[in-house]
């Protein structure tokens, strides 16, 4: 007789997006895993939306048991927190609330795992039933990530547990506790793994002008995490900017800086940025709205290099090995 799958505990938390997590879950309950076999923990950071309300009307059409809690926490690693102390499964398995997870995911994450696997990431792409905007929040994970985005992925219990979860500096942060955890399994002398066909669709949401250059904000705690984890360079743009899009900015502005000196010369130094924004593959088709965005990232870049010098002066010097740019 065959050795039964391992028990999943499937850990949603969710806030003030009660439609989008119906799709999570409706999608949870269309895997082809045994339903037998893994459990939900909804962590509602308590948003008065109705989410009560709907997931008790879906646990009520399903034998996967359905486990509710609502908190008055801050951010969502308290809550994963909090569902990961709830859970009697062998393996964690943590979507969020805005991803839609296909199928075959639990099967995918499940069979990633091998000798000495902490923990396994799974694919994540923008919802293709959603419209794309100028504007717009999504993730795409594609591949392997140095920075282990918990929107998709896989811990085993023990793994997690051996590093006491979503604890530490980073336990009460809004960026960068992914990271942080996924690190210190590492360190515990876990490997990480990448299951390509455990995908997610995310939800692709509008966001005002406001909110879509402050998002950028949160990419303070960047040099924290490098400052405590220098491994993290080596995913680095010459170990030193954030990517490519952010050096291009830095050489732009450098630019600026020179023109009392070069004229209006300096101001070439931004065409690679322009480069840079206007060849984001398969994103855009419409070369005016690809212009526009190209258009709009100077303002977001600007956002990112405060962010980043913030967070380095903050939480680095040259000395201690947390500066990014």
């Amino acid at each position: 007789m065959p050795d039964r799958p391992p028990f999943v505990s499937v850990i949603v938390p969710t806030h003030n997006r009660r439609e989008s997590l119906v799709a999570c879950l409706n999608g949870l309950l269309a895997q082809d895993y045994p339903s037998d076999r893994f459990e939900i923990h909804v962590v509602h950071n308590w948003s008065d939306d109705g989410t009560d309300a709907a997931v008790a009307a879906i646990a009520q059409t399903t034998a996967v048991p359905i486990h509710y809690a609502r908190r008055n926490g801050r951010g969502p690693a308290p809550s994963r927190q909090f569902g990961a102390q709830a859970a009697i499964g062998s393996v964690l398995a943590f979507v969020d609330d805005d991803c839609v997870p296909l199928p075959g995911w639990i099967t995918a994450g499940v069979a990633g795992f091998g000798t000495a696997t902490g923990f396994v990431q799974g694919a994540t792409y923008p919802n293709p039933a959603h419209r794309r905007r100028i504007f717009e929040k999504t993730v795409h994970i594609p591949a392997p990530s140095p920075w282990f985005e918990t929107c998709n992925i896989f811990y085993l219990t023990e793994a997690f547990q051996a590093v006491q979860g979503f604890t530490g500096p980073f336990g009460d942060l809004f960026y960068g506790e992914d990271t942080d955890l996924g690190r210190r399994v590492l360190a515990a002398g876990y490997v990480a793994g990448f299951a390509p066909d455990a995908v997610v669709y995310h939800d692709i949401t509008a966001q005002s002008v406001r909110r879509w250059l402050m998002e950028c904000w949160h990419l303070r705690n960047i040099p924290m995490l490098v400052r405590r984890w220098p491994g993290l360079r080596d995913a680095l743009f010459l170990r030193i900017f954030l990517n490519r899009q952010t050096a291009a900015f830095d050489l732009g502005l450098l630019g600026l800086l020179s023109v009392p000196l070069t004229g209006t010369w300096g101001l070439l130094a931004f065409v690679p940025f322009f480069f840079v924004r206007m060849l984001e593959p398969g994103r855009y088709r419409n070369p005016v709205v690809v212009a526009l965005r190209a258009a709009f990232g100077l303002p977001r870049s600007a956002v990112t290099f405060a962010a980043l010098v913030t967070g380095s002066l903050r939480h680095g010097s040259l000395r201690a090995g947390g500066i990014v740019l």
